[in-house]
């Protein structure tokens, strides 16, 4: 199976442009050619944009913990919420992908969109635990489903109206950017809603996003270059999956550091608040430490679309950064400058994402793409389950600060990972 054929398309056109072929140059052509692609790209993507932002328009995130507690949850059924939700995720993430690669990647963030309606519904219906926990099986199955679908999507675009995927990062970041947005214009809308009218009204109102969502994604032309001549038995398809997760050399390290970064930023989102709560923070810093981070999210998908880690300068500097960020964590007591740590945490972790989500792609071929690429979501999931029970276990015998080494750790790894790279 040829792996390569991305990332030779891309080296390709690398070389190109290094040695300056002028038999390439012809301005009024190429001009006309590249503008007319330019063009075609952007009506392409338009669907795909307008999806990924109303699909990331959650009204109920902000006010859900308030929810849960008019509805009987405690702490242990809070956890038993997290549980159902978390072993979900992984099985769905890599049986997604595959039949993504299989169907139809657009059908299957089509699926997405109505389990994020159906977990809307029945979360703004529930009135017991049993029922909204139903509602989560549902949300997580949407996060499952989205998984390395918009990406794989957007590769292929990319590959079929300009014959490469130089600007992957670029558009990717513009993905994660609205994403970014989208969250929150949540918190801000969705606090709303639940103050002046109720937090039940919250999960009704994302209901009619859904169908925005849903209809963007009607019009949205999907590339085809997964959809071979020749089909192959699933087991061939699983069996050329796992040989591409588990190569080993640069494409081992590419995975090795986007599961580091991945649990990275999951810690620092999951577990992030938990520092303003041990530190005795006003209530108004919470909305912005959350407000703070998803702006940081943003700033990393700006900066991945504009830094490449070509020079050991910028490796070594993105690294410093980060592990003197996760040291705050361990050793600062003041609130303001821990959000301030998170925020670089973030802003460095999603740089470091899609910047190697690009490269993991490069070396794809179509055909297995989102089955890939979910099968690094699915490996990034079960790391944050096994991570996240040891960090609680720490956290209930010795506190957040000593928790936080566990960040340190993951924040080592990865610049370490990162700094090997830069040197070979």
């Amino acid at each position: 199976m040829q792996l390569n054929v991305a990332h030779n398309a891309y080296l390709n056109d690398i070389n190109a442009l290094k040695k300056g072929n002028n038999d390439m140059q012809q301005p009024l052509i190429n001009h006309t050619s590249w503008t007319s692609r330019s063009q075609a790209l952007r009506t392409r993507l338009l669907p795909l944009y307008i999806a990924a932002f109303s699909q990331g328009l959650v009204l109920w995130a902000p006010i859900e913990k308030v929810f849960l507690r008019s509805l009987g949850f405690d702490q242990a059924t809070i956890g038993l919420m997290a549980a159902c939700y978390g072993s979900l995720i992984p099985l769905f993430d890599l049986s997604s992908g595959l039949l993504a690669d299989r169907w139809s990647r657009k059908g299957i963030l089509m699926l997405s969109s109505l389990a994020t309606m159906i977990n809307a519904l029945l979360g703004g219906l529930s009135y017991n635990i049993p029922t909204y926990l139903v509602s989560t099986l549902f949300f997580g199955v949407s996060v499952a489903l989205m998984s390395g679908t918009y990406e794989s999507i957007l590769y292929d675009m990319l590959l079929e109206e300009t014959g490469h995927g130089l600007a992957f990062a670029q558009r990717l970041s513009h993905v994660k950017q609205l994403n970014s947005l989208a969250l929150l214009l949540s918190a801000l809308a969705g606090g709303l809603v639940a103050v002046l009218l109720s937090p039940r009204l919250a999960y009704f109102a994302t209901i009619p996003l859904g169908i925005i969502s849903l209809v963007a994604l009607l019009t949205l032309q999907e590339p085809h270059l997964h959809h071979t001549e020749k089909r192959t038995s699933f087991v061939s398809h699983v069996r050329a999956i796992s040989q591409i997760l588990f190569q080993r050399g640069k494409f081992l390290r590419t995975i090795s550091i986007l599961l580091a970064t991945s649990l990275l930023l999951s810690a620092v989102f999951e577990f992030g608040p938990l520092w303003q709560l041990a530190l005795d923070a006003p209530v108004g810093l919470y909305g912005i430490a959350n407000a703070a981070l998803l702006l940081a999210g943003g700033a990393g998908s700006w900066l991945a679309a504009r830094l490449t880690f070509t020079k050991p300068t910028s490796v070594v500097g993105m690294v410093g950064l980060l592990v003197a960020s996760s040291l705050a964590l361990v050793v600062v007591r003041n609130a303001m400058i821990v959000i301030l740590a998170q925020g670089v945490l973030v802003a460095g972790g999603v740089t470091v994402n899609t910047i190697f989500t690009r490269m993991l792609h490069d070396s794809l071929p179509s055909e297995v793409r989102a089955g890939a690429a979910s099968g690094v979501s699915a490996l990034s999931s079960l790391a944050f389950v096994l991570f996240a029970l040891l960090f609680g276990g720490i956290i209930q015998h010795a506190g957040i600060f000593h928790a936080g080494w566990m960040v340190v750790g993951v924040t080592l790894l990865a610049g370490a990972l990162l700094v090997k790279g830069a040197h070979q």
